[in-house]
């Protein structure tokens, strides 16, 4: 057996080699420890600065649990429904899953929940305007805008505002969808939790709380609309029958005035036959109205249940704005620091080395 050392390649270092150069790096970061230790704290100073003079409201965040439950449906009045062409079955498809989180968050809900009045402070006024002056956003998106620093909405009908108050609700409501979240409260839960961060707390409460409730409200528009086009078709009818028996009623009397002064029996034929008129009309309008009653109560059976589970806290919860730059400032630092230490290392001419006879 040949006892010749092994060869190490070119590009490969041996144990020795490691050793020396994680060696020389330990002695390269004690000999400039003053910047190892001073570059970081002047990072760390500086950002604490940006820190301070950059400083963000506290914010505010609220949140509410809710479970949302299907309405029955009624087997005889779906199939009263489906007689007139309409059906009483909403499409259980379009507010399943993801679809209704983002029905939530969609902006004809965001509009609607602005435009609410809502009461503040015992005083009654657009929610819009609320969220205007307590959202920021004066001071933040329309810092540089001085004509909307007084804008306020003087109506809430959306349809009816004029192309810059639409405009401006289209900020408002980026802004507010910004701020809303909602998702499954765990995974496993069939809760759902909706949320808000805010910089007013009043605000934070308020969005939350009238959201659920505009929510609910469009949410049971959209699932009932079948079965309310049914109604109003029902009711429709009830109308028109109420209208004919009256004046088949009206006439059926004149004819009973005047064929009671009459002997001969051949004239009562007209009253007879106005009177079998009437009762069809009037077995037809009972039964129109007991129709519309039916419908009526299934439009309560159907609604959806929007049962609240949590409601705010109160107080609100307060978040605090992390101090990031100042740990930002840390990391620069040290990174300078390394990159001082590393050219300053190269750089250097090593020391000459005398040699002694």
């Amino acid at each position: 057996m040949s006892n010749t050392p092994q060869q190490i390649p070119d590009d490969q270092l041996s144990p020795r080699e490691v050793i020396d150069k994680v060696l020389e790096i330990k002695n390269a970061l004690v000999k400039n420890w003053i910047a190892l230790l001073f570059l970081p704290l002047i990072g760390f100073g500086i950002g604490y600065a940006l820190d301070g003079y950059l400083k963000t409201p506290v914010m505010y965040e609220a949140e509410v649990v809710f479970n949302l439950g299907g309405g029955s449906q009624g087997s005889g009045l779906g199939e009263m429904a489906g007689l007139l062409g309409l059906g009483s079955a909403p499409d259980a498809n379009i507010f399943t899953g993801e679809n209704f989180f983002y029905f939530v968050t969609s902006r004809p809900v965001m509009e609607r929940n602005l435009m609410k009045e809502v009461t503040v402070n015992g005083k009654k006024e657009i929610l819009a305007n609320f969220f205007i002056d307590s959202s920021g956003i004066k001071q933040k998106e329309w810092e540089d805008r001085a004509d909307l620093q007084k804008f306020h909405f003087t109506q809430n009908n959306v349809d009816s505002l004029p192309i810059q108050s639409r405009m401006i609700l289209n900020e408002l409501v980026a802004k507010a969808v910004k701020s809303t979240e909602i998702g499954p409260l765990e995974r496993k839960s069939s809760f759902t939790q909706l949320s808000t961060t805010m910089e007013n707390a009043t605000l934070a409460g308020l969005w939350v709380t009238t959201l659920l409730t505009t929510v609910e409200s469009m949410y049971t528009e959209s699932q009932t609309q079948k079965t309310r086009k049914t109604l109003k078709l029902l009711e429709h009818r009830a109308d028109s029958l109420a209208r004919v028996l009256g004046k088949s009623e009206h006439s059926l009397a004149k004819e009973l005035d005047y064929s009671s002064q009459l002997i001969v029996s051949d004239a009562k034929v007209t009253a007879n036959s106005l009177t079998r008129k009437s009762n069809f009309l009037q077995q037809l309008y009972y039964e129109a109205m007991g129709n519309a009653e039916k419908m009526r109560v299934s439009l309560v059976r159907e609604a959806p249940l929007f049962t609240e589970i949590e409601g705010i806290k109160v107080p609100l919860d307060s978040v605090k704005e992390d101090k990031k730059r100042a740990k930002i400032g840390v990391l620069a630092g040290l990174l300078v620091a390394f990159v001082f230490i590393y050219l300053r290392t190269i750089l250097t001419p090593a020391p000459k080395v005398v040699a002694t006879v």
